[in-house]
């Protein structure tokens, strides 16, 4: 998994991160710098460092090689924001704020070479005081070093409170280790059939997002909000029987999104191909709840683009995630990500160049959830939480939904043109209400 997410390229690829908030007033960078080396210092794997391959570099992959340690002061370091007025809008309804174009950056530079490829970010306002003082902690990373969840679990193990984890369960989380992994020739529980679809078959290209013609921009793309909780709670009641799961609903939300934003899917180039998403499958088992690294597979899905109905939408989602004789299961991912490292790097390379396609997954979905709470840093308590994924596609868009305390983020990165992200998470806002029915909206992106 490693070596597929350093990507087929010769260039340093963007980093994944997560950004917490906070309200109160920010720890002294030394205080936090103290706690990292107290609570991460022990961890292997913020202890190595990423050699790219030599020579031919397609027969040869990429290396880990260990590292006594780490410069906390390399590897943390304090962001001051200049504009106090916008600095204190930390509300998804600030998306040209200091904060998100920050955010943007941080999710377009890569982390740079010769350390180990992760960095702590504490980010402030200068002059602030008040009821409205807030401030942030972000972790970027490199997507081969570890996965979201990882992410997760990493913040969480430098904060106080929650369950069972803080100071007292710092030394917890464990080096990354290969789980054994549920694979299409092991019998699947409950009696669902194994998983029939041939590995090959999920490389099949779908149809690319409808973009304008010409070179995609440079820029990605951000914009993120703070979705209703009741909208939320509503949409997953939209179908009988057991709730629908995030999951769902975010696949389901993200096609009406598209539809909303890019019009009727009829009118598209190549509308008779599906247009697939893709979302990640935490394999982490009850015995390694707190492993870090790279502990994923994928589910890849044909959106339910052509449907109306966004209740009927959400059902197709429920259908295709929950269909165990796919070529597209989480199975057939790692069955087909262990036949390609068996041909070697370059193997894992080819793979690499067709999963990064335009037409293969260009919509990405992913939802965090945060442990229940409540978190504090020095006492200041955690507000929320916005996941940054990777988006290395040049024409894909990524949203990712993160839950936490009763709180629900959605962030929109993408290689399209300039102000889609903000067109697709308005979209989604609304496609959310339509699909749970009419919810209180009173709070939204109410500032911290």
């Amino acid at each position: 998994m490693d070596e597929l997410l350093c990507g087929a390229g010769t260039h340093p690829k963007p980093p994944i991160a997560m950004a917490a908030l906070f309200t109160g007033a920010p720890p002294p960078l030394d205080d936090l710098r103290d706690r990292v080396v107290e609570r991460w210092g022990g961890l292997p794997l913020l202890r190595r460092t990423l050699l790219r391959p030599a020579r031919p570099t397609w027969l040869r992959p990429h290396r880990w090689v260990p590292l006594d340690g780490f410069d906390v002061r390399a590897h943390v370091r304090d962001h001051v924001l200049d504009t106090p007025s916008e600095g204190r809008r930390v509300d998804g309804g600030a998306g040209g704020t200091a904060f998100t174009d920050l955010l943007g950056r941080l999710v377009t530079q890569p982390v740079p070479d010769g350390l180990p490829p992760w960095r702590l970010r504490l980010v402030r306002t200068v002059r602030q005081t008040g009821p409205q003082e807030w401030f942030g902690l972000v972790l970027s990373a490199h997507h081969a070093l570890m996965d979201g969840r990882s992410l997760e679990l990493l913040l969480s193990s430098l904060l106080d409170g929650g369950p069972g984890r803080g100071a007292k369960a710092a030394g917890r989380a464990r080096a990354v280790r290969t789980p054994r992994l549920p694979g299409p020739r092991r019998a699947v529980q409950d009696g669902q059939p194994r998983s029939t679809g041939r590995p090959l078959d999920a490389l099949r290209s779908g149809q690319a997002l409808p973009l304008p013609s010409g070179p995609p921009g440079a820029k990605r793309d951000l914009a993120w909000v703070d979705v209703d909780t009741d909208a939320v709670r509503a949409a997953r009641r939209a179908l009988p029987g057991l709730g629908a799961t995030l999951n769902e609903i975010l696949l389901a939300a993200s096609a009406g999104a598209l539809r909303t934003v890019h019009g009727d899917p009829d009118h598209w180039a190549a509308a008779t191909r599906p247009l697939y998403g893709l979302f990640a499958v935490d394999l982490r088992t009850p015995e390694q709840p707190e492993t870090l690294g790279n502990v994923v597979s994928a589910v890849r899905i044909p959106l339910p683009m052509a449907i109306d109905s966004p209740r009927e939408r959400l059902a197709a989602c429920r259908a295709e995630a929950a269909a165990s004789d796919s070529a597209h299961t989480a199975a057939a991912a790692t069955q087909l990500l262990s036949t390609a490292a068996r041909l070697g790097p370059w193997g894992l390379r080819l793979l690499a160049v067709r999963a990064n396609s335009r037409r293969w997954a260009p919509v990405v979905c992913t939802a965090i959830r945060w442990p229940r709470g409540p978190w504090f840093l020095d006492g200041a308590p955690l507000a929320k939480a916005i996941t940054l994924p990777q988006v290395q596609n040049p024409e894909a868009v990524s949203l990712t939904l993160t839950s936490y305390a009763g709180t629900h983020t959605l962030s929109v990165i993408s290689n399209t043109p300039p102000g889609q992200a903000r067109l697709l998470a308005a979209a989604f806002e609304r496609e959310l209400t339509s699909l749970g029915g009419t919810v209180s909206t009173a709070g939204r992106n109410s500032p911290l």
